[in-house]
């Protein structure tokens, strides 16, 4: 799932989030007071993690950009190696990680939860309308959408364990597309392996999706920024909003900038799988706050197909995510939270513009 950014006030960092393949390379950073910084490229985007080193800590660089390397290697929709792609060719089970398992079965729950408005398996639609794998000369006819969504269906996935607990996936067709999620749970990684490390205070991002624990190097708990949504300011000319989080995780997902032309229009990257077509929703761009940034991650992406009015319900009715929304008006735009959010997020700018979605 392609975000806007969030930009983490302390370290200044700026992050452009892609979801292609994996290049993790790194390159570590002068340290700021006694805090390191790594900083690199993987998963097809740009990650960093900034951390205060605890008594004794071991040299945990290694371990991070390993943690990327796991992950693509397991979930890429562009290797033709990794374990989502030699499932999507397999007849029948195909065996996979603990990794893979578990962030499917967390994908596989929140399509429940949204009714099928978050799919996993929606990948198909993404290749039909040119946003993975290239560009078309035209717009999808009803017949080729229809066509698409008979391989779409989150229902379809049949996951198991062996006798031996050997977890399996048996995608009967389908492919699954674990971007909204994927990235999500790398970060989870990467903030468990800093833990294990003995690190208290850190931030670790990919691709502008963020978990953090205890403070930055300001001495305050760490403070980071949502983009108003606002067509062609540059990531971070004008923010909306300033998130402050002691501990826990930040994900943003919007169309406002990602959108592409296929024939005479311009369509927005998010796709409603239940109909095939680019989301129609009131949300400009929806930010969440979870313990986890894999759910994070998945409900900011549920969020840009529910809308406002059906996703806000759903998120009270659902225990520790809270969302921060910026919702298309007349005037522009204006934030709608749940209840839980008033505490973190402060609103900056006032509703300016336009910036409706594509149609």
């Amino acid at each position: 799932m392609p975000a806007p950014p969030l930009y983490v006030r302390d370290m200044k960092t700026l992050t452009t989030p892609l979801l292609v393949g994996l290049l993790a390379s790194c390159t570590p950073a002068q340290p700021d007071i006694d805090y390191l910084r790594l900083q690199g490229e993987g998963l097809g985007t740009t990650w960093s993690a900034t951390w205060r080193p605890g008594p004794g800590e071991a040299e945990v660089s290694a371990d991070l950009v390993a943690v990327l390397q796991r992950v693509d290697a397991h979930m890429s929709t562009w290797r033709d190696d990794s374990e989502l792609s030699v499932a999507r060719r397999a007849d029948g089970r195909s065996p996979v990680s603990e990794d893979t398992w578990q962030v499917v079965g967390a994908s596989l729950d929140l399509a429940q939860a949204t009714g099928g408005a978050f799919d996993p398996t929606v990948q198909p639609l993404m290749e039909l309308w040119g946003f993975h794998g290239g560009g078309r000369e035209g717009e999808p006819t009803p017949e080729e959408i229809e066509a698409t969504l008979g391989r779409v269906g989150w229902q379809g996935v049949l996951r198991g364990r062996d006798g031996e607990g050997q977890a399996w996936l048996d995608l009967q067709g389908r492919a699954l597309d674990l971007s909204a999620t994927a990235k999500g749970y790398a970060v989870d990684e990467l903030a468990f392996a800093l833990s294990m490390a003995g690190a208290a205070d850190f931030m670790v991002e990919v691709g502008g999706e963020v978990r953090v624990a205890g403070r930055g190097p300001s001495g305050q708990p760490w403070t980071l920024g949502i983009d108003a949504p606002v067509e062609g300011n540059a990531p971070g000319q004008q923010l909306a909003a300033r998130v402050e989080l002691g501990q826990g995780a930040v994900a943003t997902s919007g169309n406002y900038r990602n959108v592409r032309r296929v024939g005479e229009r311009l369509v927005a990257h998010t796709l409603d799988p239940r109909v095939g077509r680019p989301v129609q929703s009131d949300v400009l761009s929806a930010t969440v706050l979870a313990d986890d940034c894999m759910t994070a991650d998945g409900w900011a992406t549920a969020l840009m197909v529910l809308g406002s009015e059906e996703g806000l319900r759903l998120v009270e009715r659902t225990p520790g995510v809270e969302a921060w929304l910026l919702v298309g008006t007349e005037e522009g735009w204006a934030p709608r939270s749940s209840s839980g959010v008033s505490s973190r997020v402060t609103t900056l700018a006032a509703p300016i513009g336009s910036a409706a979605p594509a149609e």
